[in-house]
């Protein structure tokens, strides 16, 4: 087998499908999606086989877990998503009895969050489960290949904002 033959190969069998990026997209963004995408899809399904909390409740668990006396607004920083899938995964967690909310003394009119034993029990049980996952990913790569990564990906959100601010300047 030729070297050229044998690198289509391993491109045409990539999780990513990066053989597949549509005309005047970027290579590196797509690729990005794709694996947060995929690394998201993992990660929910590990949670839905190990317990009964989806990605949003499982962050807002994690979150309570570390920070004393969360809220709300804590938990949408925290887990970096919308205020209305937090407020909706609050309910059916409050719901099912794995969270328990007070009001702030500092805010009527926000609220504070903690888990409830059972809530406790819960997220308990997973997150070993969930801290190996986490390690697997993490061992892919050295610890100086896990360093320039990173680098990599600050270097490429740095170009994706400078883009976008200097073709925004030029559209107006």
């Amino acid at each position: 087998m030729s070297e050229k033959s044998s690198i289509w190969q391993s491109e045409k069998d990539s999780l990513l499908a990066i053989d597949k990026i549509p005309v005047h997209s970027s290579l590196l963004s797509v690729a990005g999606q794709r694996l947060a995408r995929l690394l998201k899809s993992q990660i929910s399904t590990l949670l839905s086989n190990n317990s009964k909390l989806g990605l949003v409740e499982w962050r807002i668990c994690l979150c309570i877990s570390q920070r004393e006396n969360p809220t709300q607004k804590d938990l949408v920083d925290f887990a970096g998503m919308e205020q209305g899938q937090i407020s909706r995964a609050l309910m059916k967690l409050e719901d099912r009895g794995l969270i328990i909310s007070r009001q702030a003394q500092f805010d009527r009119r926000a609220r504070i969050f903690a888990l409830s034993d059972a809530g406790q029990a819960s997220f308990d049980r997973v997150q070993p489960i969930v801290t190996n996952y986490h390690a697997s990913i993490d061992a892919a790569l050295s610890p100086q290949e896990r360093e320039q990564f990173l680098e990599m990906a600050e270097r490429i959100a740095n170009a994706s904002l400078l883009a976008n601010q200097e073709l925004s300047q030029k559209a107006g």
